[in-house]
């Protein structure tokens, strides 16, 4: 059940992600976004940080290629080629991601100390 969890919390993120990346053009707003949540689930379920890492940062690559192909309409001209570019938004998912999961484990290893 708490892989369930896990799944339908990271994939609801990830949607939000896709959706406030296609109606924005302020792409540190997304960042920003992609940082804190990948945080919050990674300290939520530390097991898979590389989980939601993967899936929160695959997100504005996706939205950006679909905008390239005219599938989603954004508020911001498609690019020229595919937006190779977009994949720095996995330095801020994974980054959050590791970062959340290892709070998570420094504070229970702290409370099994005390």
């Amino acid at each position: 059940m708490k892989q369930f969890r896990q799944w339908f919390c990271v994939l609801v993120g990830a949607g939000f992600i896709g959706w406030a990346h296609a109606h924005t053009d302020e792409i540190p707003v997304v960042l920003g976004f992609i940082l804190i949540l990948s945080a919050l689930l990674g300290g939520v379920f530390p097991g898979r940080p590389w989980l939601t890492g993967l899936l929160l940062g695959a997100q504005p690559f996706i939205v950006e290629t679909l905008v390239h192909f005219h599938v989603v309409h954004a508020p911001y001209p498609p690019s020229v080629g595919l937006p190779w570019a977009a994949l720095f938004a996995f330095v801020p998912a994974m980054g959050g991601a590791f970062f959340g999961s290892a709070v998570r484990h420094l504070s229970q290893q702290t409370n099994r100390a005390s």
